[in-house]
């Protein structure tokens, strides 16, 4: 029985590919996964309830402050030394990372006392654990051409970014707020914040409620529900919704998806085949998300707006809508970006690098 060490956190970007991995390597053979991430986290929340699971120690790097840098070494070294003891404990023939600091300090120990290290990127734009991590690492997984730039050609194989399973139309319903005949539009923001989107949506309600051709599900966040209803009121066919729990139902039936687009959210909808309009989260770091959804606009398979610009949304949603040949093409074109087992054949590769 091999055993691996999944180490992953910080944001679900970089928490949901792991799992998608571990899933898929499960259903392929005598595997025992184990996960490592700090405690109190989102990967405690998100993986310690279904995984092995083992406390670890991280520190991001301050980018505001160098004074708070200053007691770096020192914690880094005490990370150092818990990711040392993690895998003399669970004693993994195998480590598998996800990026985000998290999971630098394991990879960078694992690389040292000579256990195989694989590494995913979800970005167009690689994170700096993952730069730093590729040194270590027999295999990196990247989901386009652009990210492979950050690492070393030999080592490097392109896929897409694993998902979750998705189900099929026959294991959804059709939402009661997409009745057939209508045109549907899903605007979701991602966990960082959808406030640009919202804004922008707010200001194009007049268009959209005198177009009874279309329906509108907003989810505009659990924490802007309670304002946005207010200021709104009732919408004859926009449902302001703060959070959806059968979001793929959604996704499914969505003619056009407007989306932040963070790695995970960008994946789902290309997954599903979707024409999108993007409008990449402004502050991520180091402007990641519009490089990713640059890279999708250069395949076709969206409109990208940003915040900042003047809010043209509504246009671009209107002239999709009325284009069906347009709307078409980018769906085909998202169809051959999105990978939906991307999971399964990365979790391949190295259970065949490792069984050889």
């Amino acid at each position: 029985m091999k055993k691996f060490l999944f180490v992953c956190g910080g944001t679900g970007g970089h928490i949901f590919p792991a799992v998608a991995i571990a899933d898929s390597m499960k259903k392929m053979g005598d595997v025992e996964i184990t996960f490592a991430g700090r405690k109190g986290s989102m990967e405690d929340r998100l993986v310690s309830a279904n995984w092995p699971y083992e406390y670890s120690k991280a520190v991001p790097l301050s980018r505001g402050s160098m004074v708070k840098n200053l007691t770096l070494p020192f914690k880094l070294a005490g990370a150092y030394i818990r990711a040392k003891a993690i895998i003399k404990k669970v004693k993994p023939d195998v480590v598998v990372a996800t990026g985000g600091y998290v999971s630098l300090p394991i990879v960078i120990a694992a690389g040292r006392m000579g256990i195989p290290v694989y590494l995913q990127e979800q970005n167009a734009v690689a994170g700096v654990a993952n730069k730093l991590g590729s040194r270590y690492a027999k295999t990196i997984f990247v989901t386009s051409a652009d990210a492979a730039k950050f690492f070393p050609e030999g080592k490097t194989m392109i896929y897409g970014n694993p998902v979750r399973k998705l189900p099929t139309f026959d294991e959804l319903k059709r939402p009661e707020e997409f009745p057939e005949g209508k045109k549907a539009v899903f605007i979701v923001g991602g966990s960082q914040g959808a406030a640009g989107i919202n804004v922008k949506i707010e200001e194009s309600l007049k268009r959209i409620t005198a177009n009874e051709n279309v329906s509108v599900v907003w989810q505009v966040g659990v924490k802007n529900v309670d304002a946005i209803n207010g200021r709104v009121g009732e919408l004859p066919n926009v449902a302001v919704r703060g959070f959806l729990n059968n979001i793929y139902a959604y996704m499914m039936y969505a003619d056009l998806i407007i989306s932040r687009a963070g790695a995970s959210a960008l994946a789902e909808v290309l997954a599903f085949g979707k024409p999108s309009i993007l409008l990449p989260f402004p502050h991520a770091t180091a402007n990641h998300q519009e490089h990713n959804a640059r890279v999708v606009e250069k395949a076709g398979a969206c409109f990208v707006e940003l915040d900042n610009d003047p809010n043209d949304l509504w246009n671009k949603v209107e002239g999709l809508l009325n284009d069906t040949e347009k709307l078409g093409k980018m769906a085909d074109a998202a169809k051959r970006l999105g990978m939906p087992d991307a999971a399964d054949q990365i979790a391949k590769v190295i259970m065949e690098k490792e069984s050889a």
